[in-house]
């Protein structure tokens, strides 16, 4: 996946979202004319494979830590007393020079060190093709988000773009978005066990530790047994859908980590043609649960009648 018109990313997560846990990738540039001027600038000489160094702290923020590291103020700790030096001269009534050295206190919040990188850059070939790698192969998963984003952030820095490739440097060939209709699944009390096996695609993609907060969501609604299951992406990408036709209740809960819970009342499908912004904006929903502590007890409360039994 390319990465163009960022000169900074925050978090890796959506440019590896189609890399299987434990995939192996690099992360660079194609050498082309400009990117061969560039990487010249850089200190650069014969452009050969195998050539490498580490860019000059020059080229801003990020080579600059990349090369000298940096101190980080912790914000969530008191305040300390440090000093700093500061040299004095002066000349007095006989004309007379004198001078001194002063340490002044001042007060600042405590620093954590953090040491420098030191990403090299590195010429490879494959095939007739050239590239500059930032750093060796990452594995998905194993590799420091930091470290990941940090070498994003290098590349962008210095050729203001940058791309994941494969291990063996091909692209990554990631699927292009299709909006599909929404997979009615076959109406009825469907057990968990059976249901969550619909949901595979869904959560595939998703990192371990997400994958088992998303279910246990999926699941916990599940046990209210729904009459109907619907899974798409139209305008509410990644939600889907348990239907209460009996109390007109349509509960949207996303797979995506972090969103909240829509419930619905009325037609569900026209809804869910709305964009979130949309739904939001026009305030049709008739309740919204963050995922936070409290949310089993308000999808609970949404069944009163329920009894609670286990889930088969």
């Amino acid at each position: 996946m390319k990465i163009t018109e960022k000169k900074r990313i925050r978090n890796s997560e959506k440019y590896m979202s189609h890399i299987n846990e434990g995939g192996k990738a690099n992360i660079g540039v194609a050498i082309t004319a400009e990117v061969a001027r560039k990487l010249q600038e850089i200190g650069f000489k014969t452009l050969l494979s195998g050539e490498s160094l580490v860019p000059a702290p020059k080229f801003g923020p990020v080579s600059k830590f990349n090369v000298n590291g940096k101190d980080v103020p912790q914000k969530d700790k008191p305040k300390e007393t440090v000093y700093r030096q500061q040299h004095w001269s002066w000349t007095d009534w006989g004309g007379n020079s004198h001078s001194r050295t002063v340490d002044i206190p001042y007060q600042r919040y405590p620093r954590k060190w953090i040491p420098a990188p030191w990403v090299e850059l590195m010429i490879v070939q494959s095939g007739e093709n050239k590239f500059v790698i930032a750093g060796d192969t990452i594995t998905k998963g194993q590799t420091e988000e930091t470290d990941i984003v940090h070498r994003i952030n290098l590349m962008l820095a210095i050729f203001k773009q940058a791309e994941i490739f494969q291990e063996n440097l091909e692209r990554y060939e990631v699927p292009r978005t299709v909006k599909l209709g929404w997979d009615i699944l076959p109406e009825g009390e469907m057990p968990w066990e059976t249901f969550k096996h619909h949901l595979t695609p869904v959560l595939n993609s998703k990192s371990k530790g997400k994958k088992i907060i998303i279910a246990e969501r999926l699941e916990t609604i599940s046990k209210y047994n729904p009459d109907f299951h619907a899974i798409g992406d139209n305008g509410y990408q990644g939600y889907i859908i348990f239907g209460f036709t009996r109390e007109n209740l349509y509960i949207f809960e996303n797979a995506e980590y972090g969103n909240a819970t829509y419930v619905f009342e009325g037609d569900w499908e026209q809804l869910s043609k709305m964009t979130k912004a949309e739904i939001i904006a026009s305030n049709i929903h008739k309740h919204r649960f963050v995922h936070l502590d409290g949310w089993k007890r308000q999808i609970a409360e949404l069944f009163p009648h329920h009894t609670d039994k286990k889930i088969s």
